[in-house]
């Protein structure tokens, strides 16, 4: 697919585009759908107030869009679910090396590249999050392009086979300042704690020996 991009540019790759075609539209389009072509979807919940969309393709991260959703500063303590919560910004962020490479194989301003970009967003993907998160409100607020390359994979972790609510509360004392009484006070305010900060933990040890933070 970038040699039949190239190759139909070969004409005209000496000028920048000033204007919108629909040739330069339906090549980056072209483009975006071959480098996303068999990319992996993951979801991580943070919290109600933030999930994460990430794409992953031959071992590299190459896109990541974040949810943030209403959190209510007058209250003590928040427990609404996000189904619950306003929607309140979705931002984009690519790595620097792809949004550079995209620009470098189809000449435009970068802030039409942006603006098709987010088109084709809304095209392939906006519809698929919204139906994971059972709501039609979900739009893109914010565009980045990050000082980072494309990073090193790290998906979500799932918890694995024999580990024991014990073993993950020792990690978790290991790794943090919380205490084992405070580990059980959260796990009865909100089910699913302990679990969860358990695989906090290891994805950011992955992050750690893989990233090199």
């Amino acid at each position: 697919m970038r040699n039949l991009i190239k190759l139909i540019l070969e004409d005209e790759v000496k000028r920048k585009y000033d204007k919108p075609t629909p040739k330069i539209e339906q090549l980056v389009y072209r483009w975006l759908n071959d480098y996303f072509d068999g990319a992996k979807m993951y979801h991580d919940k943070s919290w109600e107030t933030r999930h994460d969309f990430e794409w992953c393709n031959h071992g590299k991260e190459i896109m990541k869009f974040i949810l943030f959703f209403e959190d209510n500063s007058d209250v003590y303590d928040d427990r609404r679910k996000t189904e619950e919560r306003d929607f309140e910004s979705g931002s984009i962020y690519i790595p620097n090396d792809i949004f550079k490479e995209l620009m470098s194989d189809i000449p435009v301003r970068a802030s039409y590249l942006k603006y098709l970009f987010e088109e084709w967003f809304d095209d392939t993907y906006l519809g698929e999050i919204q139906s994971k998160m059972g709501r039609s409100d979900i739009y893109i607020s914010e565009f980045n392009i990050d000082d980072r390359d494309a990073q090193t994979c790290v998906p979500p972790m799932t918890k694995p086979e024999g580990v024991t609510e014990e073993d993950m509360i020792e990690l978790i004392l290991k790794t943090t300042l919380f205490r084992r009484d405070a580990i059980m006070k959260q796990e009865e305010e909100s089910p699913g704690w302990i679990e969860k900060t358990y695989l906090e933990k290891r994805r950011n040890v992955e992050y750690d020996r893989l990233r090199g933070y």
